[in-house]
């Protein structure tokens, strides 16, 4: 609960000051796959240095989060840590630019309950697609070894079954560099 919640903090900040957002990592795989436990949420979100000062005030001093850090993941398409004083959660927010695949990624991202049967807690989620794309690229640039990320894979494609859209997994995965590991998904019996 305390991870869901801290998420939910944030999403809604995101929300306040307009910026475009999905959910994903292990908070996304638990709705669109098997739940599991998880110790930290993955938000990706088309933030602007700009909007530093906004997001500050937005998240009430609830969460720590370094101005240099924040300027620097901006610039640098990479991530920051937002660390959540009264959950003592950490939010990883990976920041990118919305072109190619991740304007893609942000514009398919679903509605959907962060917590089950709570209509309170509707965010934006990463389709199904995107991350399977997410987890196999870090899965991929982890050396390929991860259980934990290649069970989540599993676990997405045994519940998304023939609902997954294999024309754009398969359109974007030589982008990301992932196609000889989505075939080799693909192929498993699940």
């Amino acid at each position: 609960m305390k991870t869901e919640e801290s998420a939910l903090a944030v999403v809604r900040a995101l929300e306040r000051i307009g910026v475009r957002y999905y959910v994903t990592g292990s908070l996304a795989s638990s709705v669109q796959g098997e739940p599991r436990a998880t110790m930290d949420a993955d938000i990706v979100a088309a933030l602007h240095e700009n909007q530093f000062q906004k997001l500050q005030h937005e998240l009430g001093g609830r969460f720590y989060v370094d101005a240099d850090d924040f300027k620097h993941a901006v610039r640098n398409e990479r991530s920051f840590n937002l660390i959540d004083s009264v959950e003592l959660a950490k939010v990883d927010v990976f920041c990118v630019r919305d072109r190619d695949f991740q304007n893609s990624a942000l514009e398919r991202a679903q509605l959907k309950e962060l917590e089950r049967d709570d209509p309170f807690t509707h965010v934006r989620i990463a389709s199904p697609e995107d991350l399977v794309l997410a987890k196999l690229r870090w899965y991929r640039i982890g050396g390929e070894v991860s259980d934990r990320q290649w069970g989540d894979l599993r676990g997405i494609v045994r519940v998304q079954g023939n609902a997954l859209d294999l024309s754009y997994l398969r359109k974007w995965a030589p982008t990301l560099d992932v196609e000889a590991v989505l075939e080799r998904l693909l192929a498993e019996p699940i």
